[in-house]
């Protein structure tokens, strides 16, 4: 048994996704859930091999191992806001299957799941969530707290802004540039730079709306 894992929020899906890809690693610490979102309980989160506690009140100053639980940016960030945790004790909780370039960089807090694929001088920042089957490609750069979903193809030399949402089966042309903040609707061809703060698909991706 490994050393406790406090996981900050309780995005369901998110919990299955960390139990997963800490399996795959062989790794069964004891976990504890802080619940300060207070996010509704819409799946179960049960594994055979893990001890699980939902708390609702807790020492953060008691744990030397942390992760995020959420998925969504606003999430993310509102949980590191508002509760101002040491940064150097969250850890990565990435599948085994990850084939990344020994020459690309990650940050801290970052959560990969199964069959995802990072190609050389890559950097992955902060809080950053990347769901499977994703490919990444060269010189690429992910900022804090995006969140990439399923099946995303990105291209080389792209750069996503911080607090970005990136839609299921989206394909990212080489060289374009997305702002903060924004949200790529699932299956859009993006093929040109993408300002913050906008909602926008499409194929070719186009801007529907600006985020308030």
């Amino acid at each position: 048994m490994e050393t406790d894992l406090l996981i900050l929020g309780k995005g369901d899906n998110i919990i299955t996704m960390i139990l997963d890809n800490l399996y795959s690693n062989k790794i069964t610490p004891e976990v504890h859930i802080f619940n300060n979102l207070n996010l509704p309980i819409l799946n179960t989160f049960e594994h055979d091999e893990f001890d699980i506690k939902v708390l609702e009140d807790l020492d953060l100053n008691e744990y030397d191992k942390m992760t995020l639980g959420v998925y969504q940016p606003q999430h993310k960030i509102k949980i590191i806001e508002s509760l101002k945790p040491d940064l150097n004790k969250f850890v990565n909780i990435i599948h085994d299957g990850l084939e990344i370039s020994k020459m690309s960089k990650i940050g801290r807090g970052v959560l990969i799941n199964s069959k995802v694929s990072i190609a050389a001088h890559t950097t992955i920042g902060n809080f950053v969530s990347i769901n499977r089957h994703v490919s990444i490609g060269h010189h690429t750069i992910i900022n804090n707290f995006c969140s990439i979903n399923p099946g995303v193809n990105i291209a080389g030399n792209v750069v996503i802004g911080e607090g970005t949402t990136i839609g299921m089966g989206t394909n990212i042309h080489h060289q374009v540039k997305i702002g903060k903040n924004s949200v790529i609707g699932a299956g859009s061809v993006v093929t040109k730079d993408i300002p913050d703060n906008v909602v926008a698909y499409g194929s070719p991706c186009k801007i529907i709306r600006n985020i308030i």
